[in-house]
């Protein structure tokens, strides 16, 4: 019974997972518009500050995005203004992240950056079109849940010759029963068995196959700020809370278009604030922890 209370009838799901399908390879053109505007912003942005002294050392970091659901959006915008200074200032040696904030570079690293964008402004769109099947977080969750588990699967077709590129670049972590639950960190992905989209999807879903254990979300083993610090510690690791960005509660399991847009825009205004301050307007939404640091409990003690 409860199950008919948030889940759309079989012609009604079947019609939004063809509309989503379409949007990932060809874009609504309002998803186009706003992608062009972000982009916009962002070099502006970065043109503004391209030759100024930056307050922090970013020549050699590892990038560390926490847990946050559609808050993944800030990280957007911190990633669109990264790209766009990258360079002997700001180099990136590799990323890691559970949940969305695992989710996101990975995206970005397989499919690139524009394509990302659009990915998720096109899921926004969706979700203002068939607003009546999103009325509630429950219903919001379970459908995205259920199509990121289709885009998830394209991109690892479409970007099937990328994938090998991420290996070693790009962590995500996922927390696995054996029987307890425990991290697994997963750094390789190959097409084989379509271990790519398990991979994918097991780090912030509420139940996937990896490895052979059943997984779920990796914000479970991870700390309470649900960050995968490197516990090499080789460099410095710059550290993205996405809970702390203040926005939307609503906005973690549903994409509300015009909040994900702002938020993308507060990640590029507090990336610069980052840069050129050292520090953000909110506390500790990101961060440099140093080489040295205790990282043990994931959680950086300087």
């Amino acid at each position: 019974m409860l199950c008919c209370c948030f889940i759309p009838s079989s012609s009604s799901a079947r019609e939004l997972d063809d509309v989503w399908r379409t949007y990932l390879t060809s874009p609504p053109p309002h998803a186009i518009s706003l992608a062009s505007d972000l982009k916009a912003r962002a070099d502006s942005l970065a043109s503004e500050i391209q030759s100024s002294s930056l307050a922090v050392d970013l020549s050699d970091i590892d990038v560390v995005v926490s847990g946050g659901g559609n808050y993944d959006a800030f990280y957007l915008g911190v990633q669109m203004m990264m790209s766009r200074l990258e360079g002997p200032r700001i180099n990136v040696a590799r990323y890691a992240g559970v949940s969305a904030g695992g989710m996101m570079p990975f995206e970005v690293a397989l499919k690139g950056e524009d394509a990302t964008l659009l990915s998720h402004l096109s899921y926004g769109v969706l979700t203002e079109e068939y607003s009546e099947h999103y009325k509630s977080t429950l219903q919001a969750g379970y459908l995205e849940d259920h199509h990121w588990r289709i885009m998830a699967a394209w991109q690892t077709e479409t970007y099937a010759d990328r994938l090998a590129g991420l290996d070693g670049r790009v962590i995500m972590g996922t927390s696995c029963f054996k029987p307890l639950p425990t991290l697994v960190l997963i750094d390789s992905y190959t097409a084989v068995d379509d271990q790519a989209t398990h991979a994918f999807m097991s780090t912030g879903t509420y139940l996937e196959m990896y490895g052979g254990y059943p997984c779920t979300d990796g914000g479970l083993t991870t700390g309470d700020k649900m960050t995968p610090l490197f516990q090499d510690n080789v460099r410095p690791q710059m550290v993205v809370d996405l809970m702390a960005t203040g926005a939307n509660s609503e906005l973690v399991f549903k994409v509300l278009l015009d909040d994900y847009v702002d938020l993308i825009k507060t990640g590029m205004d507090e990336f610069v604030n980052f840069v050129t301050k050292g520090q953000t307007e909110r506390e500790g939404i990101i961060s440099l922890c140093p080489v040295g640091s205790d990282v043990k409990d994931f959680v950086c003690k300087v």
